[in-house]
Protein backbone atom coordinates (compact mmCIF):
# COMPACT_ATOMS: atom_id res chain seq x y z
CA UNK A 1 0.00 0.00 0.00
CA UNK A 2 2.87 2.40 0.76
CA UNK A 3 4.19 1.72 -2.71
CA UNK A 4 1.02 3.26 -4.15
CA UNK A 5 1.72 6.47 -2.24
CA UNK A 6 5.35 6.46 -3.43
CA UNK A 7 4.29 5.90 -7.03
CA UNK A 8 1.76 8.72 -6.77
CA UNK A 9 4.37 11.10 -5.38
CA UNK A 10 6.84 10.07 -8.05
CA UNK A 11 4.33 10.69 -10.81
CA UNK A 12 3.53 14.13 -9.43
CA UNK A 13 7.25 14.95 -9.29
CA UNK A 14 7.79 13.67 -12.82
CA UNK A 15 4.87 15.70 -14.13
CA UNK A 16 6.15 18.85 -12.47
CA UNK A 17 9.67 18.22 -13.78
CA UNK A 18 8.38 17.75 -17.32
CA UNK A 19 6.47 20.98 -17.01
CA UNK A 20 9.58 22.82 -15.87
CA UNK A 21 11.51 21.45 -18.85
CA UNK A 22 8.75 22.75 -21.08
CA UNK A 23 9.62 26.22 -19.82
CA UNK A 24 6.75 26.83 -17.41
CA UNK A 25 8.22 26.79 -13.93
CA UNK A 26 5.58 26.23 -11.20
CA UNK A 27 5.21 29.36 -9.13
CA UNK A 28 6.50 31.60 -11.90
CA UNK A 29 4.31 34.57 -12.80
CA UNK A 30 2.44 33.05 -15.71
CA UNK A 31 -1.09 32.52 -16.93
CA UNK A 32 -1.15 29.61 -19.33
CA UNK A 33 -2.57 30.42 -22.77
CA UNK A 34 -5.66 28.24 -23.22
CA UNK A 35 -7.03 29.86 -26.37
CA UNK A 36 -8.11 27.13 -28.78
CA UNK A 37 -7.38 24.44 -26.18
CA UNK A 38 -9.58 21.86 -24.46
CA UNK A 39 -9.64 21.72 -20.67
CA UNK A 40 -10.86 18.49 -19.05
CA UNK A 41 -12.82 18.78 -15.82
CA UNK A 42 -12.39 15.38 -14.12
CA UNK A 43 -14.82 14.00 -11.57
CA UNK A 44 -14.40 10.80 -9.58
CA UNK A 45 -17.76 8.99 -9.67
CA UNK A 46 -19.74 7.15 -12.33
CA UNK A 47 -21.34 9.10 -15.21
CA UNK A 48 -24.95 10.17 -15.04
CA UNK A 49 -25.39 11.10 -11.37
CA UNK A 50 -25.47 14.36 -9.47
CA UNK A 51 -21.70 14.80 -9.66
CA UNK A 52 -21.58 14.42 -13.44
CA UNK A 53 -24.56 16.72 -13.99
CA UNK A 54 -23.32 19.43 -11.65
CA UNK A 55 -19.80 19.22 -13.13
CA UNK A 56 -21.24 19.84 -16.59
CA UNK A 57 -23.21 22.85 -15.32
CA UNK A 58 -19.99 24.30 -13.88
CA UNK A 59 -18.01 23.53 -17.06
CA UNK A 60 -20.57 25.32 -19.23
CA UNK A 61 -20.32 28.50 -17.15
CA UNK A 62 -16.62 28.33 -16.33
CA UNK A 63 -15.46 27.95 -19.94
CA UNK A 64 -16.94 31.39 -20.64
CA UNK A 65 -15.05 33.00 -17.75
CA UNK A 66 -11.62 31.36 -18.07
CA UNK A 67 -8.97 33.39 -19.89
CA UNK A 68 -8.74 32.17 -23.48
CA UNK A 69 -12.27 30.71 -23.35
CA UNK A 70 -11.18 27.11 -23.91
CA UNK A 71 -13.57 24.28 -24.64
CA UNK A 72 -14.25 22.48 -21.37
CA UNK A 73 -15.29 18.82 -21.30
CA UNK A 74 -16.28 16.64 -18.35
CA UNK A 75 -14.66 13.24 -17.81
CA UNK A 76 -15.50 10.51 -15.27
CA UNK A 77 -12.59 8.65 -13.65
CA UNK A 78 -14.30 6.44 -11.08
CA UNK A 79 -13.20 3.58 -8.86
CA UNK A 80 -10.87 2.90 -5.97
CA UNK A 81 -13.34 4.24 -3.38
CA UNK A 82 -13.26 7.56 -5.24
CA UNK A 83 -9.44 7.69 -5.25
CA UNK A 84 -8.82 6.99 -8.96
CA UNK A 85 -10.18 10.34 -10.04
CA UNK A 86 -8.30 12.12 -7.24
CA UNK A 87 -5.04 10.41 -8.22
CA UNK A 88 -5.69 11.18 -11.89
CA UNK A 89 -5.80 14.92 -11.18
CA UNK A 90 -2.97 14.69 -8.63
CA UNK A 91 -0.74 13.08 -11.26
CA UNK A 92 -1.80 15.28 -14.19
CA UNK A 93 0.64 17.69 -15.83
CA UNK A 94 0.18 21.19 -14.37
CA UNK A 95 -0.27 22.61 -17.86
CA UNK A 96 -3.75 24.08 -17.43
CA UNK A 97 -5.39 21.27 -19.40
CA UNK A 98 -6.74 19.21 -16.46
CA UNK A 99 -8.82 20.36 -13.50
CA UNK A 100 -10.60 18.38 -10.80
CA UNK A 101 -14.21 18.44 -9.60
CA UNK A 102 -13.80 15.84 -6.89
CA UNK A 103 -16.19 14.38 -4.34
CA UNK A 104 -14.64 15.87 -1.20
CA UNK A 105 -14.98 13.21 1.54
CA UNK A 106 -12.03 14.74 3.38
CA UNK A 107 -13.68 14.16 6.75
CA UNK A 108 -13.39 10.41 6.32
CA UNK A 109 -10.12 10.24 4.39
CA UNK A 110 -8.47 11.56 7.54
CA UNK A 111 -8.71 7.94 8.74
CA UNK A 112 -6.28 6.66 6.11
CA UNK A 113 -2.81 5.56 7.26
CA UNK A 114 -0.51 8.55 7.15
CA UNK A 115 1.43 7.22 4.16
CA UNK A 116 -1.80 6.88 2.16
CA UNK A 117 -3.62 10.07 3.14
CA UNK A 118 -4.44 12.31 0.20
CA UNK A 119 -2.62 15.64 0.58
CA UNK A 120 -5.49 17.86 -0.53
CA UNK A 121 -3.44 20.86 0.55
CA UNK A 122 -0.90 20.05 -2.20
CA UNK A 123 -3.46 20.68 -4.93
CA UNK A 124 -3.94 24.11 -6.36
CA UNK A 125 -7.13 24.78 -4.40
CA UNK A 126 -9.65 26.75 -6.46
CA UNK A 127 -12.83 26.43 -4.42
CA UNK A 128 -15.65 24.12 -3.50
CA UNK A 129 -19.34 23.60 -4.16
CA UNK A 130 -21.97 22.32 -1.80
CA UNK A 131 -25.07 21.05 -3.49
CA UNK A 132 -28.34 20.08 -1.98
CA UNK A 133 -28.97 17.95 1.07
CA UNK A 134 -29.02 14.16 1.04
CA UNK A 135 -32.07 12.13 1.99
CA UNK A 136 -32.35 8.58 3.21
CA UNK A 137 -34.42 6.90 0.47
CA UNK A 138 -35.83 3.39 1.01
CA UNK A 139 -38.10 0.81 -0.56
CA UNK A 140 -41.62 0.92 0.87
CA UNK A 141 -41.74 -2.88 1.12
CA UNK A 142 -38.73 -3.11 3.45
CA UNK A 143 -39.39 -5.10 6.62
CA UNK A 144 -42.74 -6.33 5.37
CA UNK A 145 -43.95 -2.87 4.36
CA UNK A 146 -43.95 0.75 5.56
CA UNK A 147 -47.22 2.62 5.82
CA UNK A 148 -45.39 5.89 6.47
CA UNK A 149 -41.93 7.09 7.41
CA UNK A 150 -42.63 6.71 11.13
CA UNK A 151 -42.66 2.92 10.63
CA UNK A 152 -39.04 3.03 9.53
CA UNK A 153 -37.85 3.44 13.13
CA UNK A 154 -39.49 0.11 14.01
CA UNK A 155 -37.50 -1.96 11.52
CA UNK A 156 -35.38 -4.80 12.86
CA UNK A 157 -32.68 -4.33 10.23
CA UNK A 158 -31.96 -2.77 6.86
CA UNK A 159 -29.40 -3.04 4.05
CA UNK A 160 -27.98 0.33 2.94
CA UNK A 161 -26.05 1.03 -0.26
CA UNK A 162 -23.20 3.55 -0.39
CA UNK A 163 -20.36 4.68 -2.65
CA UNK A 164 -17.74 3.46 -0.19
CA UNK A 165 -17.47 2.45 3.49
CA UNK A 166 -16.28 5.97 4.22
CA UNK A 167 -18.98 7.90 2.42
CA UNK A 168 -19.82 10.81 4.72
CA UNK A 169 -23.59 10.53 4.32
CA UNK A 170 -23.40 6.76 4.67
CA UNK A 171 -21.54 7.13 7.95
CA UNK A 172 -24.12 9.64 9.17
CA UNK A 173 -26.86 7.17 8.19
CA UNK A 174 -25.17 4.33 10.09
CA UNK A 175 -24.83 6.52 13.19
CA UNK A 176 -28.49 7.58 12.97
CA UNK A 177 -29.63 3.97 12.62
CA UNK A 178 -27.65 3.08 15.75
CA UNK A 179 -29.34 5.95 17.61
CA UNK A 180 -32.71 4.55 16.48
CA UNK A 181 -31.79 1.00 17.46
CA UNK A 182 -32.13 -0.37 13.91
CA UNK A 183 -29.58 -3.04 12.95
CA UNK A 184 -27.90 -2.55 9.58
CA UNK A 185 -25.51 -3.88 7.00
CA UNK A 186 -23.94 -1.93 4.14
CA UNK A 187 -23.16 -2.72 0.51
CA UNK A 188 -20.52 -0.43 -1.00
CA UNK A 189 -18.92 0.10 -4.39
CA UNK A 190 -21.85 1.79 -6.17
CA UNK A 191 -20.36 5.07 -7.35
CA UNK A 192 -23.28 7.34 -8.09
CA UNK A 193 -27.03 7.81 -7.88
CA UNK A 194 -27.66 5.64 -10.93
CA UNK A 195 -25.91 2.48 -9.66
CA UNK A 196 -27.49 2.93 -6.22
CA UNK A 197 -31.01 3.22 -7.62
CA UNK A 198 -30.42 0.23 -9.91
CA UNK A 199 -29.32 -1.85 -6.91
CA UNK A 200 -32.45 -0.73 -5.03
CA UNK A 201 -34.65 -1.80 -7.94
CA UNK A 202 -32.92 -5.19 -8.11
CA UNK A 203 -33.55 -5.73 -4.41
CA UNK A 204 -29.84 -5.84 -3.55
CA UNK A 205 -30.26 -3.00 -1.06
CA UNK A 206 -33.23 -1.58 0.85
CA UNK A 207 -32.19 2.07 0.75
CA UNK A 208 -29.40 4.59 0.35
CA UNK A 209 -28.51 8.26 0.95
CA UNK A 210 -29.79 9.91 -2.25
CA UNK A 211 -28.98 13.38 -3.51
CA UNK A 212 -31.72 15.97 -3.82
CA UNK A 213 -30.65 16.20 -7.45
CA UNK A 214 -31.84 12.64 -8.01
CA UNK A 215 -34.94 13.30 -5.92
CA UNK A 216 -35.97 16.14 -8.23
CA UNK A 217 -34.98 14.47 -11.49
CA UNK A 218 -36.11 10.92 -10.88
CA UNK A 219 -37.51 9.98 -7.49
CA UNK A 220 -40.16 12.50 -6.45
CA UNK A 221 -42.46 12.11 -9.46
CA UNK A 222 -41.44 8.48 -10.02
CA UNK A 223 -41.13 5.77 -7.36
CA UNK A 224 -41.93 8.04 -4.41
CA UNK A 225 -45.10 9.40 -6.03
CA UNK A 226 -45.99 5.83 -7.02
CA UNK A 227 -45.54 4.60 -3.45
CA UNK A 228 -42.71 2.19 -4.30
CA UNK A 229 -40.14 4.10 -2.27
CA UNK A 230 -40.10 6.68 0.51
CA UNK A 231 -37.98 9.62 1.72
CA UNK A 232 -37.28 9.15 5.45
CA UNK A 233 -35.08 12.06 6.58
CA UNK A 234 -32.72 14.68 5.14
CA UNK A 235 -29.15 15.57 6.09
CA UNK A 236 -27.31 18.79 5.30
CA UNK A 237 -24.90 21.44 6.63
CA UNK A 238 -25.42 23.35 9.84
CA UNK A 239 -26.96 26.79 10.03
CA UNK A 240 -25.37 29.58 12.09
CA UNK A 241 -27.53 28.64 15.09
CA UNK A 242 -26.35 25.02 15.00
CA UNK A 243 -29.55 23.60 13.50
CA UNK A 244 -29.40 21.48 10.37
CA UNK A 245 -30.26 23.19 7.12
CA UNK A 246 -33.59 22.20 5.59
CA UNK A 247 -33.56 21.92 1.81
CA UNK A 248 -36.61 23.69 0.31
CA UNK A 249 -36.82 20.99 -2.38
CA UNK A 250 -37.45 18.44 0.38
CA UNK A 251 -40.44 20.15 1.92
CA UNK A 252 -42.12 17.88 4.44
CA UNK A 253 -39.08 15.63 4.92
CA UNK A 254 -37.75 15.99 8.50
CA UNK A 255 -34.08 16.49 9.31
CA UNK A 256 -32.28 13.54 10.84
CA UNK A 257 -32.41 15.24 14.25
CA UNK A 258 -36.15 15.85 13.96
CA UNK A 259 -36.72 12.25 12.94
CA UNK A 260 -34.69 10.81 15.82
CA UNK A 261 -36.36 13.13 18.35
CA UNK A 262 -39.83 12.07 17.23
CA UNK A 263 -38.96 8.38 17.12
CA UNK A 264 -37.16 8.20 20.47
CA UNK A 265 -38.83 11.01 22.38
CA UNK A 266 -35.55 12.76 23.17
CA UNK A 267 -32.86 14.84 21.50
CA UNK A 268 -29.95 12.76 20.21
CA UNK A 269 -26.60 13.05 22.00
CA UNK A 270 -23.38 11.17 22.65
CA UNK A 271 -20.46 10.22 20.36
CA UNK A 272 -22.66 9.05 17.47
CA UNK A 273 -24.55 12.33 17.39
CA UNK A 274 -21.28 14.27 17.66
CA UNK A 275 -20.09 12.35 14.58
CA UNK A 276 -23.22 13.33 12.64
CA UNK A 277 -22.67 16.96 13.64
CA UNK A 278 -18.97 16.80 12.74
CA UNK A 279 -19.74 15.75 9.18
CA UNK A 280 -22.48 18.39 8.95
CA UNK A 281 -19.94 21.06 9.94
CA UNK A 282 -16.89 19.97 7.97
CA UNK A 283 -18.26 18.08 4.99
CA UNK A 284 -21.90 18.84 4.18
CA UNK A 285 -21.17 22.42 3.09
CA UNK A 286 -18.75 21.08 0.45
CA UNK A 287 -19.76 18.14 -1.70
CA UNK A 288 -17.12 18.80 -4.36
CA UNK A 289 -13.67 20.34 -4.14
CA UNK A 290 -12.45 22.15 -7.26
CA UNK A 291 -8.69 21.92 -7.80
CA UNK A 292 -5.78 22.15 -10.22
CA UNK A 293 -2.86 19.68 -10.22
CA UNK A 294 0.05 20.34 -7.86
CA UNK A 295 2.64 22.64 -9.43
CA UNK A 296 0.17 24.78 -11.37
CA UNK A 297 1.72 28.28 -11.75
CA UNK A 298 0.48 30.71 -9.12
CA UNK A 299 -0.67 33.35 -11.60
CA UNK A 300 -2.66 30.72 -13.47
CA UNK A 301 -4.22 29.61 -10.18
CA UNK A 302 -5.20 33.20 -9.44
CA UNK A 303 -6.91 33.38 -12.84
CA UNK A 304 -8.69 30.08 -12.21
CA UNK A 305 -9.90 31.24 -8.80
CA UNK A 306 -11.14 34.56 -10.14
CA UNK A 307 -12.86 32.93 -13.12
CA UNK A 308 -14.42 30.26 -10.87
CA UNK A 309 -15.82 33.00 -8.62
CA UNK A 310 -17.10 34.88 -11.67
CA UNK A 311 -18.67 31.80 -13.24
CA UNK A 312 -20.42 30.60 -10.08
CA UNK A 313 -21.77 34.08 -9.36
CA UNK A 314 -23.31 34.45 -12.83
CA UNK A 315 -27.12 34.38 -13.11
CA UNK A 316 -26.86 31.70 -15.80
CA UNK A 317 -24.88 29.35 -13.56
CA UNK A 318 -27.05 30.00 -10.53
CA UNK A 319 -30.23 29.31 -12.50
CA UNK A 320 -28.87 26.09 -14.02
CA UNK A 321 -27.32 24.88 -10.76
CA UNK A 322 -30.46 25.64 -8.75
CA UNK A 323 -32.46 23.61 -11.26
CA UNK A 324 -30.09 20.68 -10.72
CA UNK A 325 -29.81 20.93 -6.94
CA UNK A 326 -33.30 22.14 -6.16
CA UNK A 327 -31.88 25.10 -4.25
CA UNK A 328 -29.01 27.57 -4.82
CA UNK A 329 -25.62 25.87 -4.37
CA UNK A 330 -23.23 26.80 -1.61
CA UNK A 331 -20.14 28.33 -3.22
CA UNK A 332 -16.94 28.01 -1.18
CA UNK A 333 -14.10 30.29 -2.24
CA UNK A 334 -10.52 29.09 -2.26
CA UNK A 335 -9.38 30.52 1.07
CA UNK A 336 -12.40 29.12 2.90
CA UNK A 337 -11.84 25.75 1.22
CA UNK A 338 -8.20 25.83 2.30
CA UNK A 339 -9.33 26.57 5.87
CA UNK A 340 -11.73 23.59 5.78
CA UNK A 341 -8.90 21.33 4.62
CA UNK A 342 -6.72 22.56 7.49
CA UNK A 343 -9.54 22.10 10.02
CA UNK A 344 -10.18 18.53 8.94
CA UNK A 345 -6.49 17.73 9.36
CA UNK A 346 -6.95 18.60 13.05
CA UNK A 347 -9.93 16.28 13.63
CA UNK A 348 -10.10 15.08 17.25
CA UNK A 349 -9.03 11.56 18.15
CA UNK A 350 -12.45 10.94 19.76
CA UNK A 351 -14.21 11.60 16.44
CA UNK A 352 -11.68 9.45 14.59
CA UNK A 353 -12.25 6.58 17.03
CA UNK A 354 -16.03 6.73 16.53
CA UNK A 355 -15.59 6.80 12.75
CA UNK A 356 -13.19 3.86 12.79
CA UNK A 357 -15.69 1.82 14.78
CA UNK A 358 -18.41 2.46 12.19
CA UNK A 359 -16.08 1.78 9.26
CA UNK A 360 -15.06 -1.56 10.78
CA UNK A 361 -18.71 -2.57 11.04
CA UNK A 362 -19.61 -1.29 7.57
CA UNK A 363 -16.77 -3.33 6.05
CA UNK A 364 -17.84 -6.59 7.73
Amino acid sequence: MELNGIIRSGMVAASAAAFVLAGALPGRAETIDLAGRTVTLVHNVSPGGATAISAQVLADAWSKAIAGHPTMVVQSVSGGALTKGIDYVMDARPDGRTLGYLAWQGTTRILDPEALQIPFEDFGVIGGIGGSNFLVHVRSDVGGGLENRDDFANLDNITIGVYSPRMTQGMQTAAALDLLGVDWQFVSGMLGDGPLYAALQRGEIDGYPATTTQYIAELADGPIAGGDTMAIWQMGPLEADGSMKRDPALEGVPTVKEYIEKATGKAPDGPLWELIQYHARSSASVNWIVVAPPGTPEDHLEMLRASFDEATASPEYMAAATKVYGSPPNIVHWQEMSDIIAEVQNTSEDIKTTMRGLVDRIEQ
